[in-house]
Parts: C-alpha cells; sequence; structure tokens
C-alpha cells in the first residue's frame, strides 16, 4: 500500500485506465455530480433491463480529481449488471466506509478494488470526492425507477 492512503496504486490504476467511462446509449437516467469547491463534475448514465430490476448498462463522463475518478471507475465495476437492490447495497456500504460507520456496511459485500478507498475517511474533505459518482448513482437510479414506474429503496 502507498504511504499516503488518498494515492494507493489502486485509485491511481483506476483513474488511469478508468472502466466504463463515457455514456450509456438510450439511458433510462442521467445523474449529475458536482462539486463546485474542486471543480469535479460527474455524470453518471445507466439503463435498466427489462423487467426494470437490474442494472443492464452504467456508464459515467466528465472529470474530477483521481480519488473522484477511479471512485466512479469502481462503483461502476461494482454494481454494472446486477440488481438495483444490489446496486443500493454497495451504496450504503460505500458510505460506511467512508464515513466511518461499520454498522451500514454490508459484510456480505466483498470490497476488492473498493478497498482501497477506505483510507480516505482520514481526510474529511476527501471523502465528498469519493462519494460523488455513487451519489449520483443514488440519483440517477431513483429517477429511472420512476421512469419505468418501479418502486424503489
Amino acid at each position: 500500500m502507498a504511504a499516503n492512503p488518498l494515492y494507493h496504486d489502486i485509485i491511481l490504476e483506476h483513474y488511469e485506465y478508468p472502466r466504463n467511462k463515457g455514456e450509456v446509449q438510450e439511458p433510462d437516467a442521467k445523474s449529475r455530480g458536482a462539486n463546485a469547491m474542486c471543480g469535479d463534475d460527474l455524470v453518471v448514465s445507466l439503463r435498466l433491463d427489462s423487467q426494470a430490476a437490474a442494472l443492464e448498462n452504467i456508464a459515467w463522463n466528465g472529470h474530477a480529481c483521481a480519488i473522484g475518478e477511479a471512485s466512479a471507475s469502481m462503483m461502476t465495476d461494482a454494481v454494472k449488471g446486477g440488481p438495483n437492490e444490489n446496486a443500493r447495497r454497495w451504496l450504503k456500504t460505500v458510505r460506511g466506509l467512508l464515513t466511518n460507520k461499520p454498522d451500514d456496511i454490508d459484510p456480505s459485500i466483498e470490497l476488492g478494488d473498493i478497498e482501497a478507498l477506505e483510507g480516505i475517511k482520514h481526510y474529511p474533505v476527501r471523502i465528498k470526492c469519493a462519494l460523488l459518482a455513487w451519489e449520483a448513482l443514488d440519483e440517477a437510479l431513483r429517477l429511472a425507477e420512476t421512469k419505468r414506474g418501479v418502486a424503489g429503496g
């Protein structure tokens, strides 16, 4: 692990080689996550499957600091293709991980690369960077479910 948890090797790898960067064609919803304090500006787009129960496709686009972009990359890897409820479990877990609320962390979730974000909790000013794409996911999922007439979380 790097000496500074803000620039963990996994974070830098996701920043330099982002997954799912771009836009979903014919999305059910888009949501922007912006932080005016630092200029981070990301858009998460997603499309639900035919039953509107799973994330058929998800992508992110825009620009942010290394932490923001790496977190967006990790987020899309974690939730793409999975049920909507799984995305919500991930969201709650990552919020818990970053805000030091262990009771919110789902022990059944294998964090994988996302575990590299844990050190960010020691830098409160950077937590918003790491949560930016996740908060946009939360909003986009709610908008998509409303559009498709599905009761969400």
